[in-house]
């Protein structure tokens, strides 16, 4: 991946956080978009098929797979464990509040970490997002699985990208 500026890491943040989410009408622009950051080519799926792959992939029986994208089952071993509270507290400390009732995902599935991360590059907060890399330790680990679990290889990719981005900060601290 070319060399970005932080603006369109913030760009391409948000958008591996769309790819990481549940496919809705606009997915495949955004797959096009994720594609052409790259210089790998990936097969073409139709957004059914996508969105019943994301649901096989993602789900709660996904433990089976490996592919649970929360940070509690990596981090704490289990759905809901004690990392929640701190990735909470951790938002909050950093002036991210949102009404939990109207959040459809928990606040540690990794579309709503990405764009915890995004938001924390337009304030130009680095060394919070050096901090909160701790809770995105398990991403490495989440790549492998996603890999062995799906030919969609989008998801992989977008993790990967993400990997480079946040890599890319720490080394800007």
């Amino acid at each position: 991946m070319k060399k970005l500026s932080n603006e369109e890491k913030i760009s391409v943040l948000y958008l591996c956080a769309d790819i990481l989410d549940y496919p809705d009408e606009e997915y495949i622009q955004k797959l096009d978009e994720l594609e052409l950051l790259s210089d790998k080519y990936f097969k073409k799926f139709d957004l059914e098929y996508i969105q019943s792959e994301y649901i096989a992939v993602f789900s709660m029986s996904a433990t089976k797979l490996k592919c649970v994208p929360y940070a509690s089952w990596w981090i704490d071993g289990k759905m809901s464990g004690l990392s929640i509270s701190k990735i909470k507290i951790f938002y909050k400390k950093c002036g991210y509040t949102f009404d939990e009732v109207l959040v459809e995902k928990p606040v540690d599935h990794i579309s709503m970490m990405l764009v915890f991360v995004a938001i924390l590059l337009e304030e130009r907060k680095f060394k919070e997002i050096e901090d909160f890399t701790k809770y995105l330790s398990w991403l490495n680990d989440f790549e492998v699985s996603l890999d062995k679990a799906t030919s969609i290889k989008y998801f992989k990719h977008a993790i990967n990208t993400t990997l480079q981005i946040i890599n890319s900060l720490k080394e800007e601290v």
